[in-house]
């Protein structure tokens, strides 16, 4: 029994460890013998109808090659290191954690990343969403919608649709097709040229918003005239105001990397618990698993009050207490982990990098599920319950394994 102990309480100090340390996997992926891919992007507008990258239907901006070619990736690419240089096209949607991020070349689906520069070059063209977190962040090629929560944000090239942009700094001196809606502190929507020349970079002097500006910041800005064709509405940012959009996306960065590190630590500690995972959730063992995450908290709650009250066992009702924490700190993790493991039985995704990916999808979907207004709420405490039940299901079985 103490041994058993022992065991949870390492386990529990490590996932603790592993929610408050970063995670650095030494992989980096450069094309050092890669072909560069035809200009997409222009100065100033891309061709109109310009589709998806397609094998069946080619065009000048989409050219041909064999799927099997390293320069042609033809399925989501995962990637994590120090220094990524994108310089081959990717025919589905990226996915990179790491310090500097480049892209070179075409992206044919969603681009997430998270990293500390990101860097879109003028060959380089998503045809879908980027969604990056990042402390600075620089457009000069082409995106069809930007999501992005950052120290300094910089457009020079082309945003085909919307962006939706909480930044310290937000230099726009680009194209916006549609929309901008943003949260900054500073905006800034002409470059002086006298300084800094525009040509030279392939940039443009000032900013073009085809639609509407919306932006929220602590006093109005002076909008230059030409710069918006449509409508400009200011909000004043206020203290007591909800979360900003750049709050919003960090939140959502800490609750994956939260999920992505319990799941290495049990990736590397309990294997079998991660394969075994998505058992509680059948019709057999979801009732147990509810009954134990309701009762967990309830019973250890009680027990610490007690060895509180009895004074001598004080450093047992501590214990105790920092266990009731851990486990609630976790309890969405493991409920994410064990959606994805049922996700990826039903896909037939095996490999563990697909794996991965796959469960930063999943928790991003959980996680704006649960942004809606009271649904998000039954859901968040659903999932703790089941997220609870789930380990103590667990560690009660391996008992009665032991005992039997």
């Amino acid at each position: 029994m103490l041994k058993n102990k022992l065991t949870l309480i390492t386990i529990l100090t490590v996932i603790i460890l592993a929610l408050t340390l970063p995670i650095v996997r030494a992989e980096n992926e450069t094309a050092a013998d890669t072909a560069t891919p035809d200009a997409t992007a222009s100065e100033n507008t891309p061709n109109d109808g310009i589709a998806p990258i397609s094998e069946e239907e080619p065009n000048s901006e989409t050219p041909t090659t064999n799927a099997q070619d390293e320069n042609f990736k033809k399925s989501d690419v995962y990637l994590t290191g120090d220094d990524i240089t994108i310089d081959y096209i990717v025919d589905g949607n990226l996915f990179v954690a790491a310090n500097h991020v480049t892209i070179n070349s075409q992206i044919g689906g969603d681009a997430f990343i998270c990293a500390n520069t990101v860097t879109i070059g003028e060959q380089g063209y998503v045809f879908s969403n980027l969604f990056t977190f990042a402390k600075n962040v620089t457009v000069n090629g082409v995106v069809y919608d930007l999501y992005s929560a950052s120290e300094n944000t910089t457009i020079n090239g082309y945003i085909y649709r919307d962006i939706r942009v909480g930044s310290n700094t937000l230099n726009i001196f680009g194209t916006i097709g549609r929309n901008a809606y943003v949260e900054c502190a500073n905006l800034n929507l002409t470059k002086d040229t006298n300084t800094d020349n525009a040509e030279a970079n392939n940039t443009n002097a000032k900013a073009s918003i085809a639609g509407n500006l919306t932006y929220s910041a602590n006093s109005e800005f002076s909008i230059p005239e030409g710069i918006v064709t449509g409508q400009t509405t200011f909000n004043q940012k206020s203290s007591f105001d909800g979360d900003s959009i750049q709050d919003q996306i960090m939140k959502l960065g800490t609750f994956v990397i939260t999920i992505v590190a319990v799941w290495l630590v049990c990736l590397w500690l309990a294997p079998k618990f991660l394969k075994n995972t998505s058992a509680f959730l059948t019709s057999k063992k979801v009732l147990p698993a509810i009954g134990f995450g309701i009762l967990t908290p309830i019973v250890l709650v009680l027990l610490a009050i007690l060895f509180f009250i009895l004074g001598i066992t004080t450093i047992l009702g501590l214990l105790l207490s920092l266990i009731l924490f851990a486990l609630i700190a976790i309890s969405t993790s493991v409920f994410a982990i064990t959606l994805n493991t049922i996700i990826c039985d039903k896909l037939k995704i095996e490999k563990t990098i697909g794996i991965f990916g796959m469960l930063i999808v999943t928790s991003i979907a959980l996680w704006l599920i649960g942004l809606i207004p009271f649904i998000g709420f039954i859901l968040g405490l659903i999932v703790v319950v089941l997220g609870l039940g789930i380990v103590t299901s667990s560690l009660v079985l391996r008992k009665k394994e032991i005992t039997e």
